[in-house]
């Protein structure tokens, strides 16, 4: 049989990831690291939806001072909605999503290190979290997303198993993906790629995946001897276990810092290196940043103590997580004022992942001076476990986190599409984002200096108007954390086609939009 003319082979629609094949076993079984990234987003959506409404429940709840939902109601509630964004959106979205998707891309290589296994913890993350019907279906736990103990263990009537079982699951799979990623990092550079010349977005997966590995220990330590107690609470079974519930409150703390907390890390990187492309320069002090990021991961780490304040414990541990909680601070504002001086030196431009950045900076900012005042022990007293530790975390969670995430989305979904969403809805959506989340968080913050602690389900009259302000300042937030979903799914299909909008020379844009199945050629490699 002839073969076709040139012309006939030049018409030919190019080969990409999207387009290799179309079946349902080509997808569920794809060991393609940017189909395996669509999954988890596919999945972490939903979870995003659940735990974004049960938020939005919270909110009505606290729009007037009287008390709506029984109090078990509200708790359940409370805890449903933060171990779904935490456990179930957070940490999978940013590994499993955008950690994915872009890892390998931004260092040249043609998959991750371990591609069946990042299949399995795919399936293993589905599998668990799906477990949560089941959770809820049983009455859900009111411990909130800490589980502290000795009331998760010991005095809550609600059934903790389940719930544990789910993050010991999801935990294992973003275990995975951390390992994935780390040996990625480690084994697929292209040659040349050095450690000074990769992006910050790099540093930032590299160094939360090593934080993650080693709090896992902890966690599993955590989880186990909580369910263990638990039970021997219930009187199932006896263990003869006496252990101090101080041993529980620091294993979580400690995993929370060098997982949760340390997300921040990689949302950080997504910034820098937007801000680089559209600044057109490298980061002012780009070294010192990458030595601030190394900082700050390890003394993040070391600061867990500063969550436990208010226990009883020794005086001279108290000063010793102050001050290296102080110290990262200092590493911190070190990121801050290099992001500030590109900003201010480049006037990089308002583009929607600009305007998200721009985000992130303030909210950056707002959580770094918030939490000087809970890195002492003596103000800590107060303001633990208040409205104004609610603040701080979320502005963190969602002002730096979550706007990271949707700066990524913004700035790769071309990248993964080869087509452009509407930029002025995005420009619009990112002040939106921005807005919401000054209006939803920064009043906590005034909450609970005036003494609002978390968690209550009524208040004093004299708490109204600032509560309606959080309240509708989170619709306004919704709003627009939910329009990207759709102008994301029109341009997917309709969008103009544009494969490089933004003019990046960068690596991962080296390659086609959207990308071959195997990312790169020879020649694009070369070339690079």
């Amino acid at each position: 049989m002839a073969s076709a003319p040139p012309a006939a082979r030049a018409a030919a629609p190019k080969l990409t990831f999207w387009n290799a094949s179309y079946s349902f076993r080509s997808w569920l079984l794809t060991t393609d690291h940017k189909r395996i990234a669509f999954l988890y987003l596919l999945v972490a959506s939903g979870y995003a939806a659940l735990g974004l409404g049960t938020a939005t429940i919270l909110r009505l709840e606290l729009f007037t001072p009287q008390q709506e939902l029984f109090q078990d109601i509200y708790a359940r509630l409370f805890t449903l909605h933060g171990g779904v964004m935490v456990y179930l959106f957070m940490l999978p979205v940013m590994l499993g999503v955008l950690g994915n998707f872009i890892i390998p891309l931004m260092i040249g290589a043609k998959n991750v290190a371990f591609p069946r296994l990042n299949l399995l913890s795919f399936y293993i993350y589905a599998a668990g979290s799906s477990a949560v019907v089941l959770e809820a279906a049983l009455g859900g736990s009111d411990v909130g997303w800490n589980f502290l103990a000795p009331y998760a263990t010991t005095y809550t009537p609600s059934r903790e198993l389940p719930a544990l079982a789910i993050i010991l699951i999801v935990g294992g799979a973003v275990f995975l993906m951390a390992v994935n990623l780390l040996f990625t990092v480690h084994n697929r550079r292209v040659k040349g790629l050095d450690w000074e010349r990769l992006p910050f977005t790099v540093w930032g997966y590299y160094l939360l995946s090593i934080t993650f590995i080693v709090g896992s220990f902890f966690m599993f330590v955590w989880v186990f001897f909580t369910a263990t107690l638990r039970e021997q609470a219930l009187g199932y079974v006896h263990y003869g276990l006496d252990l101090n519930p101080q041993l529980l409150v620091h294993s979580f703390w400690i995993f929370a810092q060098m997982s949760v907390y340390m997300l921040l890390l990689p949302a950080v990187g997504i910034a820098a290196d937007i801000l680089e492309t559209f600044a057109g320069r490298p980061l002012v002090g780009r070294k010192g940043v990458q030595h601030a990021m190394m900082t700050l991961a390890l003394l993040m780490s070391l600061s867990w103590g500063v969550h436990t304040f208010t226990s009883d414990q020794w005086s001279w541990a108290n000063i010793f997580f102050s001050l290296v909680a102080y110290f990262s601070a200092i590493a911190l504002a070190i990121i801050l004022f290099s992001l500030f001086a590109t900003i201010r030196k480049a006037r990089p431009g308002l583009s929607s992942p600009m305007v998200l950045v721009f985000s992130i900076w303030v909210s950056l900012a707002l959580y770094l001076a918030s939490s000087l005042a809970l890195y002492s022990p003596l103000t800590a007293q107060a303001l633990l476990h208040t409205q104004f530790e609610w603040a701080n975390f979320h502005l963190l969670m969602v002002g730096v986190v979550m706007s990271g995430f949707l700066a990524g989305m913004h700035y790769w979904w071309p990248k993964a599409t080869g087509r452009a969403y509407p930029e002025t809805l995005a420009q619009v959506t990112g002040w939106i984002i921005f807005l919401g989340v000054l209006g939803t968080f920064v009043p906590g913050f005034l909450l609970g200096l005036q003494g609002m602690r978390t968690r209550v389900v009524a208040y004093p009259e004299a708490w109204q108007m600032t509560n309606q302000l959080i309240t509708t300042s989170s619709f306004l937030l919704m709003l627009g954390l939910t329009l990207p979903l759709l102008y994301f799914f029109y341009a997917a299909f309709w969008g103009e086609k544009d494969e490089n909008p933004w003019h990046a020379n960068t690596l991962e844009w080296r390659t086609t939009s959207p990308p071959l199945p195997e990312n790169f050629t020879g020649e694009m490699l070369k070339q690079a």
